[in-house]
């Protein structure tokens, strides 16, 4: 039972593992790919979603003063959550 376990953990490590990427971006933030670009996080990322995606402005559903420039997109830009 304890190796069925420790190979699954195993198994999901190596999957979330693989595919990630982190680089520097233009303006000056970060921006990491996860899963092949699944699920990417962009800080200082400003710049206007496409209108292809499904948005979401988390400014406007919990806003904690100033914007952060945050921007999450989830199945390659499928779905965008952005603080700005």
């Amino acid at each position: 039972m304890k190796s069925k376990l420790f190979l699954s953990a195993a198994l999901v490590t190596v999957f979330l593992a693989a595919g990630c990427a982190t680089r520097t971006t233009a303006s000056g933030g970060r921006e990491t790919n996860v899963l092949g670009g699944a699920v990417t996080v962009t800080t200082n990322s400003f710049e206007p979603t496409n209108s292809a995606t499904l948005d979401a402005d988390t400014s406007k559903l919990a806003s904690a003063g100033n914007p952060t420039g945050k921007k999450t997109t989830l199945f390659w830009g499928l779905i965008t959550l952005h603080d700005y």
